[in-house]
């Protein structure tokens, strides 16, 4: 006849067991990604090669050269909701005499970069932020990293780390997915991710494309299917057809005079980040969502979209910050870059 465990090694089996359930469950939810590599090297159907500035010859143009068009705490931004675009902000912006200056050029093989400093003034108030011009010869150009190279919630660094780590020319923070519960996430040709909550996805396709979805809208296995190279989820979409819309799918916060970052998408294989420095008295207030959205309809963009900023606004190139961000930045979990090339 078998001895019975006593009550105590009973429980101490029993809490065991459950851990390693909820460790299982944790795995599951935010350690693994959900989905294999989206793209595979050899679709060349999907994968675009695109033309730079500098390599075109006479008569020549890059945007759209031989493009196929695509197919058609917790801060998950449960509380979205559909806030009216300022036409008074957006005629501000678009009435400030702006001051450009150029500040970091480079021609590589396979990616040129022109960052220009911007000043103005907005209503009585300073306003700066810096331009990054950027063309490459193939969307795998644009590279996504995450904090401490691990997928996860919660986990953070700070981009010029994430940058040097990555060997990366010009970075930019991203969306900071690891600070929701709900976010789409689809990095370098991975799913990880597909729940966007109520957020708009921003949707980097290998034919260059980039396109702005409603959480509604969203599809992660189409986008897949179509050959999502990024997806990011933040927002909001701030153009629609290079158009401003009437409202944006975002909260009475974050629709306020912050510092911001944005990406913007000009033609295939032509794109724009934005770094909007702010909270800075006498230096730069920041801007408003109405604004960043004129500020992107400006510079050219057909589809424009709203990356983490605040404190998490930063723009790195050469081996250090462009902007001025507030407090020397903080940790965030993800930045998106542009590798630097061999010598």
């Amino acid at each position: 006849m078998r001895k019975k465990l006593p009550v105590w090694a009973l429980v101490l089996l029993d809490l065991a067991a459950a851990a390693a359930c909820v460790g299982a469950v944790l795995l599951v939810t935010y350690i693994l990604p959900q989905g294999s590599a989206v793209v595979q090297e050899q679709d060349s159907a999907l994968q675009q090669q695109f033309t730079l500035p500098s390599q075109a010859g006479s008569g020549e143009t890059t945007d759209g050269l031989g493009i196929a068009p695509a197919s058609t705490n917790d801060w998950s931004h449960a509380d979205t909701s559909s806030l009216a675009a300022d036409q008074s902000e957006i005629d501000a912006f678009r009435a400030a005499e702006k001051t450009r200056e150029t500040v970091q050029e480079y021609t590589g093989k396979t990616s040129e970069i022109a960052i220009e400093k911007v000043s103005c003034t907005v209503d009585g108030e300073p306003l700066v932020y810096f331009a990054a011009d950027i063309y490459v010869t193939s969307t795998r150009c644009i590279k996504t990293a995450f904090a401490q190279s691990t997928y996860g919630r919660n986990i953070r660094d700070y981009v010029d780390r994430m940058a040097r780590d990555n060997n990366a020319l010009f970075a930019v923070s991203g969306d900071s997915y690891g600070e929701s519960s709900r976010t789409c996430v689809i990095r370098n040709g991975t799913l990880y991710s597909s729940d966007p909550g109520t957020s708009d996805v921003c949707v980097l396709y290998l034919d260059g494309t980039m396109k702005t979805y409603s959480a509604t809208q969203f599809d992660a296995e189409q986008a897949v299917q179509d050959g999502a190279w990024q997806a990011w989820t933040f927002g909001p979409a701030l153009l629609d057809s290079g158009e401003i819309p009437d409202s944006f799918h975002s909260t009475e916060y974050l629709n306020k005079i912050n510092p911001r970052c944005a990406i913007g998408y000009i033609a295939p294989g032509h794109y724009l980040f934005v770094l909007v420095d702010g909270r800075q008295d006498g230096y730069s207030a920041g801007a408003t969502m109405s604004q960043l959205a004129a500020l992107m309809q400006e510079e050219g963009c057909q589809t424009a979209y709203n990356l983490d900023g605040g404190k998490s606004a930063v723009m790195y190139y050469g081996g250090d910050w462009v902007n001025h961000p507030i407090s020397m930045g903080r940790e965030i979990s993800d930045c998106i870059y542009i590798a630097a090339e061999e010598e």
